[in-house]
């Protein structure tokens, strides 16, 4: 079954479907920041919502630093610990702000490979780089989190973006391996003309 421009109904060439292939490793890459920068957000209010599509290590760092500093709710701590808040030690708020800029740093390297893999004579690094970052993040999460049946459906998203950045950096490759799109010049023939020449008046 063959594969179908969306916008015209044309059928893709293998080129156009490999370069949808690198791009969409690329998006995702956007994707990811995002989610995770908003999750930031959400576990720093103390909203409690959380998105899929995010990177790990980040959101844990901050949730970590907001836990430890006692930023969250009396009550929630009273209902984790079972003991009276006011009885509670807490860190420094600079852990939390230490923990907060290693969070955001590692958001900047997600940056860095986004936009420096707009290049396609850098693609190929670039994206390398974003599946290094990302399969660490998973295998900290898997660490750190645990085998849980609550995390199935978070396991399934990295390795849905694992996978899409792998195909994408095999897209590149096979786009670099494959020569140049030559389109055909068709030679123009005047059509002879075919009506009758009537004699000269004379």
């Amino acid at each position: 079954m063959g594969l179908f421009n969306k916008n015209n109904g044309q059928q893709m060439s293998p080129r156009q479907l490999l370069k949808n292939r690198s791009a969409n490793g690329r998006n995702n890459i956007l994707i990811v920041l995002a989610f995770t920068a908003i999750n930031m957000v959400l576990t720093i209010t103390g909203n409690g919502t959380y998105f899929l599509f995010s990177a790990f290590i980040p959101y844990y760092l901050v949730t970590n630093g907001a836990v430890l500093c006692g930023m969250y709710p009396e009550e929630f701590y009273e209902e984790v610990t079972g003991a009276p808040y006011h009885s509670m030690e807490f860190y420094d708020k600079s852990y939390f702000v230490i923990m907060l800029a290693i969070a955001i740093v590692i958001l900047a390297v997600y940056l860095l490979c986004w936009f420096f893999s707009k290049k396609e004579s850098r693609r190929m690094g670039w994206m390398i780089g974003a599946l290094v970052f990302f399969s660490l993040d998973t295998l900290a999460m898997i660490f750190l989190g645990g085998i849980a049946a609550d995390m199935i459906i978070d396991y399934a998203f990295h390795g849905w973006v694992i996978f899409s950045f792998v195909s994408a950096i095999l897209a590149i490759r096979k786009l670099k391996a494959m020569p140049e799109e030559v389109i055909e010049a068709v030679a123009y023939e005047p059509v002879p003309d075919t009506t009758e020449q009537l004699p000269p008046e004379e």
